[in-house]
């Protein structure tokens, strides 16, 4: 009885700090999306111009998101490999702009 519980304790904890991190996820993908709508002043940038500004803007939500995944990528300037994904998903992956940003 007393094993069956510690495993329902860790089934509703696991699922809980899942949740909050595709939670830290999403809140990255909307700041960047809305900064990357941008007004009269960003049109006409490069997407990298662009891409580099939204994460200027949302560097708290990179944050949050970095110190809840400790996984490193050396060739992609030290972020986690679900910022990346993130950014991706944002920009697309059509390439146009988006290695030439520097995270």
């Amino acid at each position: 009885m007393l094993i069956r519980s510690a495993l329902l304790v860790l089934a509703l904890t696991s699922s809980a700090q899942a949740a909050a991190f595709d939670d830290l996820k999403g809140y990255l993908a909307s700041c960047l999306r809305f900064e990357m709508g941008g007004g009269d002043a960003q049109r006409g940038l490069p997407l990298s111009s662009k891409v580099r500004y939204a994460l200027d803007r949302c560097a708290d939500d990179v944050a949050r998101l970095e110190r809840a995944d400790g996984r490193r990528l050396r060739g992609d300037g030290g972020i986690s490999p679900s910022t990346k994904a993130v950014i991706q998903s944002v920009v697309g992956r059509s390439g146009s702009g988006i290695a030439n940003v520097r995270y």
